[in-house]
């Protein structure tokens, strides 16, 4: 009898020991949330949008950042904030601007920049037709260079060189 009272004595002292071991004693999920919108605060210039949902320790993100070393800066933050078990990171990057359009020329002001360009090379001849310069005629080499560059401020949409070149 003194036997079983002992094993049921050992058994419940396990038992109390497996059940106490399994409940949490770590960090709560509001906290960890709470945590986590902190560090979203404190890096607001390069994230928008941003937001955390924590369940079970395990940390969800949302929002845009600017640049992709931010995003990953900042997932690693979050991952070493004691109590977190794993994050879901869900957050983009914000796309870059697209590039500013070119800006070509109409026909009439183009001609009348390319008369002006042209004024100082008696052997060229150019004409204008839908943005694009065609060249024709005689330079010499060492002044193609400058007829060139004069031609290009203007942004026409393509230049067609077919000088003879002395």
């Amino acid at each position: 009898m003194r036997t079983s009272i002992q094993r049921f004595a050992f058994l419940l002292s396990a038992a109390a020991i497996v059940v106490l071991s399994s409940c949490k004693g770590g960090v709560k999920d509001a906290d960890l949330e709470k945590t986590v919108n902190d560090k979203i605060s404190a890096v607001s210039a390069d994230v928008t949008n941003a937001s955390s949902t924590v369940k079970d320790g395990v940390v969800t993100l949302n929002g845009e950042f600017r640049d992709e070393s931010s995003k990953s800066a900042f997932e690693t933050t979050v991952k070493a904030i004691p109590g977190v078990k794993s994050v879901v990171n869900n957050t983009t990057v914000v796309p870059p601007p697209p590039p500013a359009p070119v800006v070509i020329a109409a026909d009439d002001p183009l001609m009348q920049g390319v008369t002006d360009a042209t004024k100082d090379f008696p052997g060229v001849k150019a004409d204008v037709k839908d943005g694009v310069i065609t060249l024709t005629g005689d330079i010499k080499r060492s002044s193609l260079t400058t007829l060139m560059k004069s031609l290009n401020t203007l942004k026409p949409k393509k230049i067609e060189n077919k000088l003879t070149i002395n």
